[in-house]
């Protein structure tokens, strides 16, 4: 339950910070292998990953696994200052 309330509130937090950040409905805070099939699949169905300090470690973390076939695509999404690593559940 817990990671699915996270989940959830990280998602919002990111749509609310790129619609306050931009004006526009671009979600700022998703880096992916996949762009198009992560705003498809919208919030549900991710699950917590990893937490860091920066985007940029972030995505480092996101790429390694998608190179060593751990998962497809990931998310980065800035909750409570961290930057939290997204996968698909």
């Amino acid at each position: 339950m817990y990671k699915l309330t996270r989940t959830a509130a990280t998602a919002a937090m990111g749509v609310a910070m790129a619609l306050a950040l931009t004006g526009a409905g671009a979600v700022v805070t998703v880096a992916t292998a996949s762009a198009a099939a992560a705003s498809e699949a919208g919030a549900q169905g991710w699950e917590f990953a990893g937490s860091y300090g920066t985007q940029q470690e972030c995505v480092a973390a996101g790429d390694a696994g998608v190179s060593d076939g751990s998962w497809a695509e990931y998310r980065c999404a800035l909750f409570e200052a961290r930057w939290d690593l997204m996968i698909p559940a």
